[in-house]
């Protein structure tokens, strides 16, 4: 059996005030062409499907576009789990229909480990597969903290973490009873020494993290999201992140976009593959004095004419002793006529400027509404389960504010 890894498609996320929906389609219609070319019989896609709790119309077309459009391919299964930024409820609403087209959700932890087992059959009813379905585990569905209890609050949810799979994987093993198949797992959570990015460590929020002890050893493969990073967790190809497949901000633009493609031989892994996701557009940083960005805006310029069905987002980042005068007005000259975008630009002499007058301040060019938001958190200490909730609304409003969408208040 052959499957494909992914996670955190994140459909709908812009880039500062860009939508990105062609990038989203395109990743989508070379991920149909890939499962038919790579003649894959599972997609196992590890959470975060959407940006956020509420996605736009446009978001969730693509999605069910993409689930009518893998039905027409060589893929028998699709296994989905929810992620933090998803809804459970949005998820799993077409559950049951989904489940007759070969495509299982599981949008949120469930207390029957039974609803977490996805069975993988071929045509003649042969189980060639078991996948632990298990999504982004939320600690009001995990953690049951008794009052004599010694551990820290850290300790209650790692604890309760590994409770969790050993209970789902137990009764995956018992389904598979002496079939020699191979046992998935899926997670939506952080693992001990990931390497995360300050810019997705912030979008990821301030989550409990656990060591890969949690999973248990008899997993076949063990397919996880929630870092953007592809990874592997302590070298061992068997246990790893995808990465997201597409760049959401400029810290990881130059991080390698993959998916992970995983043959097995019964119920070992015999090989896995790493498949290069193509870039749908280019995001760059333009650095420098203020004659240096002209330059490079050139060289940008001159590349963009060649290939010129692949946008451009570009970040212009001015770095000089003194601020530059008409800075917007000058790089918007200098792009006209192009099909560069520029999403943000910054004046360093600006923000030193402002640095000086006080240690803490930042300019407005360098924070986005969630990071504002996550600053403002901090400040009042929330703690963790409101903070999850606080979050996943100011999203939703987020959202809906840069759809140009009106609502009124109840």
């Amino acid at each position: 059996m052959k499957i494909l890894h992914t996670s955190d498609w994140h459909l709908g996320r812009r880039l500062y005030d860009f939508d990105r929906y062609d990038a989203f389609e395109q990743f989508l219609s070379w991920l149909l062409s890939t499962i038919e070319t790579e003649k894959i019989d599972a997609l196992v896609v590890a959470g975060d499907i959407f940006d956020t709790c509420v996605p736009t119309h446009r978001s969730q077309a693509m999605y069910y576009d993409f689930l009518a459009r893998l039905g027409k391919t060589c893929c028998r299964h699709a296994v989905i789990v929810g992620g933090n930024h998803d809804s459970p409820t949005q998820l799993n609403a077409p559950q049951n229909i989904l489940s007759h087209l070969g495509i299982y959700v599981v949008g949120g932890a469930e207390s029957d480990p039974a609803r977490e087992i996805v069975e993988l059959r071929d045509e003649e009813g042969k189980l060639e597969g078991v996948v632990c379905a298990i999504p982004y585990l939320r600690e009001r569905d995990i953690l049951r903290i008794k009052a004599d209890s010694q551990l820290s609050r850290d300790e209650e949810i790692v604890a309760a973490t590994k409770d969790h799979y050993e209970t789902v994987v137990k009764k995956a093993v018992e389904t598979i009873g002496s079939s020699r198949v191979p046992l998935i797992a899926t997670g939506h959570l952080l693992t001990a020494n990931s390497k995360v990015g300050h810019e997705n460590a912030l979008y990821i929020g301030s989550l409990g993290i656990v060591p890969s002890s949690v999973f248990p050893s008899v997993i076949s493969y063990l397919a996880l999201g929630h870092i953007h990073k592809a990874q592997l967790i302590g070298g061992d190809r068997t246990r790893n992140y995808s990465g997201a497949p597409i760049p959401f901000n400029f810290d990881e633009a130059s991080h390698a976009k993959i998916v992970r493609v995983v043959e097995f031989d019964k119920e070992k892994v015999k090989a896995v593959s790493d498949l290069p996701v193509p870039s749908f557009d280019r995001i760059v940083t333009v650095r420098g004095k203020l004659s240096d960005i002209e330059i490079q805006l050139d060289q940008i310029k001159v590349l963009s004419e060649q290939n010129p069905s692949q946008p451009v987002l570009a970040q212009i980042i001015h770095e000089d002793t003194s601020s530059a005068t008409n800075l917007v007005e000058t790089v918007q000259r200098l792009i006209a006529g192009t099909s560069i975008q520029v999403v943000r630009v910054e004046d360093t002499a600006r923000r030193f400027a402002s640095l000086a007058e006080g240690e803490n301040v930042l300019t407005i060019e360098q924070l986005d509404p969630m990071s504002v938001f996550d600053k403002r958190l901090e400040q009042e200490e929330v703690e963790e389960e409101m903070r999850e909730k606080l979050v996943a609304i100011y999203r939703s409003v987020v959202d809906m504010a840069q759809m140009g969408q009106s609502f009124a208040t109840p």
